[in-house]
C-alpha cells in the first residue's frame, strides 16, 4: 500500500502555495489570482476551489477522499484515470521501469497532466464582462448554447466537481469541529454553483486557474511523500521514464504525528499569508482577456 499525505494536508499546503503565488510580483499572477483579494467572497470561493483541485489527482486511487465525496461519479473518474494511466504506462516506459502494482501516482501525478488541466482554463477561457446567465439568455436556445460553448461547458463541469470536493473538505472539517448542522455541507456547494453562474467570465477563468494550480500543487507536494511521484515523465532518469522523484529522506506517513504537525504548521502559515495578502497594497492590475 502506498502511503502519503492526507487530503486535508494537500488542501492546507495548496492554500499556502496559492497565497505564496499571489504575493509573487509576476504580471500573470497579479493579473489573475491576485484579483481575488478585491472581494472576500471571491477569495473564499478561490480557496475552496484550489482545495478541490488539489484533491483531484487522487481520483486515480480507489480509496481517495475525492472519490468518496463524488460517489458513483467518483468511481467513473477513477476508472477513467486508471485506464488512461495504464495506457500511457504500457505505451511509454523504459527498460528500468518495473510494472506498477496500481496506477495510483502515475500519469495523473505528472507535471504534464497538471499543465494540461491548467492550460484548459488559461487558454480555453477568455475573460469578459459576460456572465454564464447572460450568455445563455443571449443565445437562441439552450441547445444552441451548448453546441457553441462545448469547451466552456466541460470547463464548468470541471470546476463544479472541484467545488463539491473542496467544499466537503473545508466545510466538512468545520462542521465536525464546531458541531454545526450537516445540512450546511449541502447548502455551500449549491450556493457556490449559483454564485459562479452570476459572476463574469474573467472571474470564472481565475477560478479555473485556481483548480489547475491546485492540481499541480498536489503533484509537487507528493514529491515529499513516502514513495514520490514520476513528476518529470516522460523525461528518462536512470533508464526510467517513470522515475519517482522523492525530495526528502524523512518518511511522513498518513495520519502520523509528523503529518498532524505538518497540518498545524501549514494552517498557521496559511493564516499569516492570508493576513499579508489583505494588508498588502499594490497598484491596480488590469485583468488579462
Amino acid at each position: 500500500m502506498i502511503k502519503g499525505f492526507m487530503g486535508r494536508t494537500h488542501a492546507l499546503l495548496s492554500i499556502m502555495l496559492l497565497c505564496i503565488c499571489m504575493l509573487i510580483p509576476v504580471d500573470f499572477l497579479k493579473q489573475t489570482i491576485w484579483l481575488m483579494k478585491d472581494n472576500v467572497l471571491f477569495f473564499i470561493v478561490g480557496i475552496i476551489l484550489v482545495s478541490g483541485g488539489a484533491l483531484l489527482p487522487d481520483l486515480d486511487n480507489c480509496q481517495s477522499f475525492a472519490g468518496a465525496t463524488l460517489g458513483p461519479v467518483g468511481s467513473m473518474c477513477t476508472t477513467f484515470m486508471q485506464s488512461t494511466s495504464s495506457i500511457f504506462w504500457n505505451l511509454l516506459h523504459g527498460k528500468g521501469d518495473k510494472p506498477p502494482p496500481t496506477q495510483h501516482r502515475y500519469f495523473w501525478h505528472t507535471l504534464i497532466a497538471g499543465a494540461g488541466v491548467s492550460s484548459m482554463f488559461i487558454f480555453g477561457l477568455k475573460g469578459s464582462d459576460q456572465t454564464l446567465v447572460s450568455s445563455i439568455k443571449a443565445s437562441e436556445d439552450i441547445t444552441t448554447w451548448f453546441q457553441q460553448n462545448t469547451a466552456l461547458v466541460f470547463f464548468i463541469i470541471f470546476i463544479f466537481v472541484a467545488v463539491l470536493i473542496g467544499s466537503d473538505m473545508v466545510l466538512g472539517k468545520l462542521i465536525k469541529f464546531f458541531n454545526l448542522p450537516k445540512l450546511l455541507n449541502y447548502i455551500l456547494p449549491v450556493a457556490m454553483v449559483v454564485y459562479i453562474f452570476f459572476i463574469d467570465m474573467t472571474k470564472i477563468r481565475i477560478l479555473g486557474i485556481c483548480v489547475g494550480l491546485g492540481f499541480i500543487f498536489h503533484c509537487l507536494e507528493d514529491c515529499f511523500a513516502d514513495s514520490g511521484v514520476p513528476l518529470l515523465w516522460p523525461i528518462p532518469i536512470k533508464r526510467q521514464m517513470w522515475h519517482r522523484i522523492r525530495l526528502i529522506p524523512i518518511t511522513i506517513q498518513t495520519g502520523s504525528l509528523a503529518n498532524t504537525l505538518l497540518d498545524i504548521s501549514a494552517l498557521v502559515v496559511d493564516i499569516i499569508l492570508i493576513v499579508m495578502i489583505f494588508t498588502t497594497k499594490t497598484a491596480a492590475a488590469v485583468p488579462v482577456a
